[in-house]
């Protein structure tokens, strides 16, 4: 008896062979994920699991056309492809950056409360469902991250000022002094910045908000003091000789001497308490401390104020200090019974004076006998010139008497000119003149001379000008002349003379 086909039975074995296979598929899915299940976390190797998680997956996408629409195959791919979500953001978990606070988090995200302790698995990490919390869990990850990063970098900057000193130099036994901070300012100036920066991170630094909000004001604190400090030792340094040593300025400004010798024996006292510790931030942030400095600095700029007012009367009276730079001029002031001493400055107030000489008595020297020009010309007085008195007067009178001086040489030189032609000729004339009023001399003859040469040729006479031309021609021929001649002939300086008429 043949045997019947009937297709419906065909298509029924087909369908359990596929169904068998995806069973297999499924039983073997399961299996390996049962397997990982006791994994404990700290030996988790996603990269490995990643791997058969793939191989998985490509043997379910291989699977027949037939068995796609299959409710049971898609429930297959679900599975297989959460676990390759899920991985990834294992691994994520991984992070050493991950701390008690962000696990917490990561329990409210998924509403689950577990212990990671010693027997935390990969299967407490499966009931977390992670796949459906994907972009909360990254962002936990992410937030580990930067907050890591924040304490890594507040650890480096507590660790450096842990270390950090502030130098003192106490080559003054009463007074130790600031040393150079370009280190110090260097790395406040970095780590200023670095705060900043966190402060702007917003969230990411609620977790130590205490600790920044702390160090910001301690380095706030240090780059205030130390810049005030630097001012304070600054200006203190330079009117401590002032305030303290000059009579002329004790006597000129009792008040802010007074007042200077209060904050010089409070900053001394501040710069020994100080130079106790060495840690920059136990020494700037000391208790009262800034306060301190910056009444220091307020009454040492009350003090220059004062000082700079009275400098500028003195300027006012002698307007030639305006020549001469502060410092210096509080010098010329705080010797001012000494001529001596202010006479090494009077290259500064004269443009073209070197040096005054004094009458014999090199120590107590008042009586100034003549000038020094820096081309060392030495010019006497028409008589000589006593300094003493205020020092801004007796430079006034030795003014006066400086040009009185050369005016007088220049009245001689002038009416001596006149006998060039008969008694000294031009050429030997100019060795008894500073050079200055020689040239100036020679020039109001030849113009006195060549306007006389002008007015005889308007009166006829028609070589005039030729004549006047071999004059000039035959002084100067001479003076050359004279100038080669062997140097030891003549003083030196009368040779400037000689050059500028030439």
């Amino acid at each position: 008896m043949a045997m019947s086909g009937y297709r419906e039975l065909k298509d029924s074995q087909e369908d359990l062979v596929q169904l068998k296979n995806l069973w297999d598929a499924i039983a073997l899915v399961n299996y390996t994920f049962e397997d990982w299940n006791s994994t404990l976390w700290d030996r988790i190797n996603t990269d490995d699991l990643l791997m058969r998680v793939k191989e998985l997956g490509t043997q379910v996408k291989g699977m027949p056309k037939e068995i796609r629409g299959w409710k049971l195959y898609a429930w297959l791919q679900d599975i297989v492809k959460n676990m390759s979500t899920v991985l990834p953001l294992i691994s994520d978990l991984h992070s050493d950056t991950m701390r008690d606070r962000h696990w917490n988090q990561l329990m409210d995200v998924t509403g689950t409360t577990f212990t990671k302790g010693p027997e935390f698995c990969f299967k407490d990490l499966l009931d977390l469902e992670l796949h459906k919390f994907a972009d909360d869990v990254s962002e936990i990850v992410d937030q580990s991250v930067k907050e890591a990063k924040i304490e890594k970098k507040l650890g480096t900057i507590r660790t450096t000022w842990t270390k950090l000193t502030l130098e003192f130099d106490h080559s003054r036994e009463d007074c130790p002094l600031l040393k150079e901070l370009g280190e110090v300012v260097e790395i406040l100036e970095s780590h200023s910045l670095e705060m900043m920066g966190m402060v702007s991170q917003g969230r990411f630094i609620e977790f130590c908000q205490a600790v920044v909000d702390e160090w910001s004001t301690k380095l706030r604190t240090v780059d205030s003091v130390l810049t005030v400090w630097q001012k304070v030792q600054r200006n203190w340094c330079r009117l401590e000789p002032i305030f303290m040593l000059s009579d002329d300025i004790r006597s000129q400004l009792p008040e802010d001497s007074k007042r200077f010798e209060a904050l010089d024996t409070e900053w001394k006292d501040l710069m020994v308490d100080a130079s106790q510790s060495s840690n920059a931030v136990e020494i700037c942030c000391a208790e009262g401390r800034e306060e301190v400095l910056h009444r220091l600095h307020d009454s040492i700029e009350a003090c220059e104020k004062s000082l700079n007012d009275y400098l500028e009367q003195k300027k006012k009276a002698f307007p030639r200090f305006y020549f001469v730079a502060n410092q210096a001029l509080l010098d010329i002031l705080s010797n001012g019974n000494r001529p001596l001493k202010v006479a090494e400055y009077l290259g500064d107030c004269f443009d073209g004076v070197k040096s005054l000489n004094f009458e014999k008595d090199p120590v107590n020297g008042r009586i100034g006998t003549g000038i020094v020009s820096k081309d060392k010309e030495y010019v006497p007085f028409y008589e000589d010139v006593v300094l003493e008195g205020a020092v801004e007067t007796y430079l006034t009178n030795l003014e006066s008497h400086i040009r009185c001086t050369l005016r007088d040489i220049l009245d001689n030189a002038r009416a001596t000119a006149e006998n060039w032609e008969v008694d000294k000729p031009r050429e030997i004339w100019l060795q008894d003149y500073c050079a200055q009023l020689a040239l100036v001399t020679t020039q109001l003859v030849w113009t006195e001379e060549t306007a006389r040469a002008f007015d005889e040729l308007e009166g006829g006479s028609e070589t005039a000008m030729k004549d006047y031309k071999r004059v000039c021609d035959d002084r100067i021929e001479k003076l050359i002349k004279q100038v080669r001649l062997r140097e030891r002939v003549y003083q030196p300086p009368r040779n400037l003379s000689m050059g500028a008429a030439i």
